[in-house]
């Protein structure tokens, strides 16, 4: 099939049914008119360019106008090379080769240099429509091996991608729990210090100014361990490929992902804008939202010509009425208008032959249609295209924030910490210990014999652990607690433990994703307390 013609199949369907000219093939040749003959006796559409037309050929080869290529065998003496250049420059493109020896001898020659078939000059006219039909079907074979087998590699790449997002994740969590938990102890310091703070002359204390730094220096480290994080969530969520879990999702949290999960690709072609109104939410997948934006995102860069400055790349995100409207615009080639109306079809491409699946955008508009919403382009040639999402808005009532003073206020518990990581625990012990009383333990045994021996209030369990995982446990502590298995609150930073989520959910038990802000953690110990209170 060539990408973004008729496909092959389908034009032989309709050549059978008289429809003269369905099927296309390029001859590359002399002219010999008995094989141009023949090709238009039988209702081919031709096109005919010498072998030795240089870059007139190749484009002629990449065109997408053309279902298979006869190369004349005699019309050039490197007929044998320009085979394997044209089987290695388009592997899809099925190729006959026709020649004055027969067939017998000279087929195995040919099909070894890369052509699909070989045909004898005497029997081209009764062959010939065989052997075509042949050779695309093989093609068509051969296309739909080098899909299947592209997909296997992203689907290898996803998981690969989900497991490196996990093993960064947890450090990244400790290493911002402590970096936010120094930059506390930096405030008490300096509240301590507060007394000599200033120099006669009104001047920062040596002291105060170290303080004042290294505050300066946490605040731009907690900002690029966040950074990461923000980077590894939305390639642990872009790399699972579960079914939709529709939620109510915010607008501007998908595309600040979206943005992250490209932002090296895009830097180099052109200046990136994001804008964002916060509070625009729709009932969506965000995974599956994340991925249509990076598709439109993708493109967006693809369509910056390599080497030109001053482009730019734009997403603005806002509420129109009852609508959310996520528009994604650049400045790059333009989409012309004799295929706009064909760039959302299964398989159309326009770019070069094994830089795209012609999938994407068709994806895209499905992805968006099961939610309600649609996908518009506007496209001028030169100067840039503007994709635009539109989904109906998901009214929600937002929860009240929580304070500082809030917190406070929340009476102190005992609280038992389970995690094989163990920085992690560490980490999270020391943001914790401020506000309750922590136990560790870095495996599932240990843990259990802390709640034998002493009362906790609620139990901090990571679900993903060697020899004994979280929910056997919540299993066990239901057997020697149950009081307790009852105010367990589940940490998870994987995204292949989506099975043990549901679990979790059905046991109707609360979960929180590493790293998990201070307030959303304090908020979900008090609300296990208070649920067995």
């Amino acid at each position: 099939m060539s990408v973004g013609a008729t496909s092959g199949l389908t034009a032989i369907d309709r050549a059978r049914r008289g429809d003269v000219g369905a099927v296309r093939v390029l001859v590359i040749g002399r002219g010999r008119l008995r094989v141009i003959e023949a090709a238009r006796a039988i209702g081919f559409g031709v096109r005919v360019v010498a072998p030795d037309a240089g870059r007139d050929l190749e484009d002629a080869a990449l065109a997408r106008d053309h279902h298979a290529v006869l190369v004349d065998a005699d019309a050039d003496a490197d007929a044998e090379e320009l085979v394997e250049q044209l089987a290695e420059l388009a592997p899809n493109v099925p190729i006959v080769v026709v020649g004055d020896a027969p067939s017998d001898g000279a087929n195995s020659h040919w099909i070894d240099a890369g052509a699909d078939d070989y045909l004898a000059m005497a029997d081209v006219r009764t062959t010939l429509r065989r052997a075509v039909e042949a050779a695309i079907a093989r093609g068509r074979a051969r296309e739909l091996r080098r899909r299947l087998e592209h997909a296997d590699r992203l689907a290898a790449v996803g998981k690969l991608a989900a497991g490196v997002a996990h093993e960064v994740n947890n450090p990244a969590a400790y290493v911002l729990m402590n970096l936010r938990t120094c930059r506390e102890h930096v405030g008490e310091l300096r509240a301590l210090d507060s007394g000599a703070g200033r120099d006669d002359d009104g001047a920062p204390s040596p002291v105060a100014a170290l303080l004042d730094e290294m505050a300066e220096m946490l605040d731009d480290n907690v900002r690029g361990v966040e950074r990461i994080v923000a980077i590894v969530h939305a390639l642990r969520s872009y790399a699972r490929s579960d079914a939709d879990e529709v939620a109510t999702v915010e607008v501007a949290t998908v595309c600040r992902e979206a943005a992250a999960l490209t932002a090296a690709q895009l830097r180099t072609r052109a200046r990136f804008v994001l804008e964002v109104e916060p509070g625009v939410c729709v009932h969506a997948d965000p995974r599956r939202l994340c991925q249509v934006l990076v598709n439109l995102l993708v493109n967006a860069g693809d369509a910056i010509p390599v080497g030109e400055r001053d482009h730019r790349i734009e997403v603005v995100a806002q509420r129109r009425g009852d609508w959310a409207s996520i528009r994604v615009s650049d400045t790059g080639t333009g989409i012309p208008a004799s295929i706009r109306g064909r760039i959302f079809e299964p398989f159309f491409s326009t770019k070069p032959r094994g830089h795209g699946s012609g999938l994407g955008l068709a994806i895209a508009r499905d992805i968006i249609d099961r939610y309600g919403g649609r996908i518009d382009v506007e496209s001028t040639v030169g100067h840039g295209s503007r994709f635009e999402i539109v989904l109906p808005i998901d009214v929600v009532t937002e929860a009240p924030e929580v304070h500082d003073a809030a917190i406070a206020r929340w009476p102190r518990a005992r609280l038992l910490v389970i995690d094989d990581e163990l920085s992690l625990t560490k980490a999270l012990g020391r943001q914790l210990r401020r506000h309750h009383e922590v136990a560790i333990a870095n495996d599932g045994a240990s843990a259990l014999e802390l709640a034998e021996r002493h009362r906790f209030d609620v139990v901090l369990c990571d679900l993903m652990m060697p020899d004994m995982d979280g929910l056997a446990v919540h299993d066990a502590l239901g057997r020697c607690a149950p009081e307790l298995a009852e105010r367990v609150v589940f940490m998870s930073g994987s995204a292949y433990a989506s099975e043990l989520h549901r679990v979790v959910q059905a046991r109707g038990l609360p979960l929180v994703h590493k790293p998990t802000p201070l307030v959303a953690l304090l908020d979900a110990i008090e609300g296990a307390r208070a649920r067995a209170g």
